[in-house]
C-alpha cells in the first residue's frame, strides 16, 4: 500500500495489488487519441499550405476537406474519454484509488462506466460538487453502479513545487 508521506496511510486506500486494471487498454486508447491528434495536426498544417499555395476555393482544398471528412470523429466519445482521464490522473499521481472529479452529461453515462469496466476499475469516487452532481448520483446508478456511500480519499497535490497530499470527500461508487 502507498502512503501519503507523513508517516500514516491514507483513509479509503485499497491495495493497488488487488485491483484488476487493464493497463494495455489504457496504453491502446492513448495510442489511438495520440496517432489521431498527429494526424489532426498534419491536416491542419497541409491545409494552411493548400490555401497560401492554392487558395480557399481549389480543387486541392476539396481534396482536403474530403480527407478530413475521411478522417471522422475523435476515436473516443466524451464518456469514454472522462474514465480515460480518472485512470490516467490515478497513475500520474501515483493515487491508490479513483477519483472522478468532473461531471457526466447525460449521453455521457454509458461509454463512461463502459469504459471503466474495460480499463478494469471496480470502484471509483465521485467528488465533484456541482449542481449537476444528484444527476450524476442517478446517472451512474441507471448504468448499475451501487452507491456505496460518503467517502474521503486522499490524494497528492503539487503546490508551489512541493508534493503535498490533500483530502476530498466525495461518494463511493462500485461499477458492477
Amino acid at each position: 500500500m502507498l502512503h501519503n508521506g507523513r508517516g500514516r496511510q491514507p483513509t479509503g486506500i485499497h491495495n493497488m495489488e488487488d485491483t484488476n486494471m487493464n493497463d494495455s487498454y489504457f496504453e491502446e486508447m492513448t495510442f489511438q487519441c495520440a496517432a489521431y491528434e498527429r494526424a489532426k495536426k498534419e491536416r491542419a498544417e497541409r491545409k494552411a499550405q493548400i490555401a497560401e499555395a492554392h487558395g480557399y476555393d481549389s480543387p486541392e482544398m476539396d481534396a482536403w476537406y474530403a480527407e478530413e471528412k475521411a478522417a471522422g470523429p475523435y476515436p473516443y466519445s466524451g464518456g469514454e474519454m472522462k474514465a480515460y482521464w480518472v485512470y490516467k490522473m490515478r497513475r500520474e499521481n501515483d493515487g491508490d484509488e479513483f477519483e472522478m472529479s468532473d461531471y457526466c452529461w447525460d449521453k455521457e453515462f454509458h461509454d463512461f462506466i463502459e469504459t471503466l469496466r474495460k480499463l478494469g476499475i471496480t470502484e471509483f469516487t465521485i467528488t465533484n460538487q456541482s449542481t449537476a452532481l444528484m444527476e450524476n448520483i442517478y446517472g451512474f446508478i441507471a448504468e448499475g453502479c451501487t452507491m456505496v456511500g460518503t467517502h474521503t480519499i486522499t490524494k497528492k497535490s503539487l503546490r508551489w513545487g512541493e508534493e503535498e497530499y490533500e483530502t476530498a470527500q466525495g461518494i463511493l461508487f462500485k461499477v458492477n
